[in-house]
């Protein structure tokens, strides 16, 4: 006899023999399947179940473990894709833990089936016990992240890492010895009582999310306890493979509301940064008016003055002052036009509409120019190659006058002698391409990859929302991309859409 698989029985492996002691929590009825694998070779398995397994779960066990081995497995998968996309721990030691305990699961299976000649078992147990600790190592892991032990309760999350630390020192003793001590004389229930306890404790400390995670784990413990003492009258195989896809279901019902909690707050994120990206742009626009309207004022200013001393010396042109009014209305008509243009640019597009991509980066290097002027730095604009796209021009605009804007504060802050704005527009393999590049001396490499990541700033006073906006804009609404290097003389950005 190579193999025994067994329920309510004890057993005791000595010098490769299997001695059974039946005791009075043994079934009844036993039922021997008699079995040969080779000619005139006989081999023997015994499974011992009662008569409600052998009626009802018997024939229909590939079912269950199939069942049960494709929650978990689409369980794992699924957290697993999410950890990639939200870099939250807790979904990545969720995926793991359900991988061992898939894992756990099959080799159960196969290691208890599984006929083994002339060899040692004990191997196979070995393999067996590291999937299970490994799981107990995962499941304190995902409770300690999920629960914020460190942070909300200080003294239980000493109490989880000391566990971790034995699940840990199990795991190399397993390796060393082939078996598992720690799992010896503590019971598998355990190793969910500990989450339950500081599941019970986040919850009194005003923690609502803790309360389905509590449950689960209480579930769990209290149904691995069960069967720990023999109270189900089913085979523990069986049950296990009830009880693991239903903590399965149960977590990811409750890892689905943290996830959708977890998008609201990215969205209300969102929403923030906008707002605030517009309170910043309105007023980079209030300075722009500002300053392209300083000088038909003082125009207007000198018009008034020269019409005044007119008047004094009773000497009125009339040729003189209607010159000096068309001057007058021609400053009115400039100032006008630059509200416009301002309240054009800054106003949302309901609808994607067809534009050409130079026209776009026109619209900012015309809102810019003035500006530019005042701190002498030279612009240079060049349309390599052009073309047309259905979008929102005006998005497009603005990422461009964010580009120019921070080129230009770059160049300020660092005094740069014959500062310089370079902007290209190209189009490759089909793709259209905008490059704003200064001389400004780039940007530090400590702080390249950190560019684009929301309140983060290597200016003074910057509020870091412009360049993650701006890469928000084009990845979301263009389907594009906005990359940074630095070349020999300065940064450049690069729009590709």
């Amino acid at each position: 006899m190579d193999s025994l698989v067994y329920t309510n029985a004890e057993y005791i492996r000595q010098n490769r023999v299997l001695i059974i002691k039946i005791d009075r929590n043994s079934s009844k009825s036993l039922y021997f399947n008699y079995k040969y694998k080779k000619p005139k070779r006989g081999e023997f398995r015994c499974d011992i179940i009662n008569e409600f397994e052998h009626d009802y779960l018997l024939h229909y066990e590939g079912i269950l473990y199939g069942i049960a081995y494709g929650i978990i497995f689409c369980a794992f998968l699924y957290y697993l894709i999410i950890y990639f996309s939200s870099k939250k721990k807790f979904f990545l030691y969720y995926s793991i833990m359900q991988f061992f305990v898939l894992l756990s699961l099959i080799g159960f299976v196969y290691f208890s089936f599984k006929s083994y000649p002339n060899q040692d078992f004990a191997w196979a147990q070995a393999i067996e016990d590291i999937f299970e600790t490994s799981g107990f190592l995962f499941t304190l892991l995902f409770a300690k992240e999920v629960l914020q032990a460190k942070k909300i309760m200080p003294k239980m999350n000493l109490v989880i890492n000391f566990f971790i630390l034995l699940n840990i020192l199990d795991i190399l003793a397993i390796l060393i010895f082939r078996y598992s001590i720690l799992y010896e004389y503590i019971p598998f229930s355990i190793g969910f009582l500990v989450p339950t306890i500081a599941g019970v404790i986040a919850i009194l400390k005003g923690n609502k999310n803790a309360i389905i995670y509590t449950l689960g784990w209480f579930i769990l413990c209290f149904l691995i306890y069960l069967t720990e003492t023999y109270y189900f009258n089913i085979s523990g195989i069986y049950v296990i493979h009830m009880i693991a896809p239903l903590e399965s279901l149960i977590f990811s019902f409750a890892l689905g509301l943290m996830l959708k909690n977890l998008v609201d707050k990215q969205n209300e994120k969102e929403k923030l940064l906008i707002h605030k990206s517009k309170l910043v742009s309105m007023g980079e626009m209030i300075n722009n008016i500002a300053h392209q309207w300083r000088q038909p004022l003082t125009h207007l200013s000198f018009i008034n003055m020269n019409c005044q001393l007119s008047l004094e010396d009773e000497k009125i042109d009339k040729e003189y002052l209607s010159k000096k009014l068309n001057e007058a209305n021609e400053q009115i008509d400039f100032m006008s036009n630059t509200i416009n243009s301002f309240r054009d640019f800054y106003k949302p597009a309901k609808e994607k509409e067809f534009f050409w991509i130079s026209q776009a980066v026109q619209k900012a290097v015309d809102i810019m120019k003035p500006l530019l002027e005042i701190h002498s730095i030279n612009l240079e604009f060049q349309i390599i190659k052009d073309k047309q796209i259905k979008s929102y021009e005006n998005e497009y605009s603005q990422v461009v006058l964010n580009l120019i804007s921070n080129a230009k504060d770059q160049l300020k802050e660092k005094e740069i002698k014959d500062a310089k704005i370079w902007i290209t527009v190209d189009v490759k393999n089909g793709k259209t391409m905008t490059t704003v590049c200064d001389n400004a001396g780039g940007i530090k490499s400590k702080h390249i990859n950190k560019i684009f990541e929301p309140y983060f700033s290597t200016k003074e006073n910057g509020s870091g929302i412009g360049l993650y906006m701006s890469k928000t804009i084009i990845n979301s609404h263009f389907k594009g991309e906005l990359i940074i290097e630095n070349k020999q003389k300065g940064a450049c950005f690069t729009i590709i859409v």
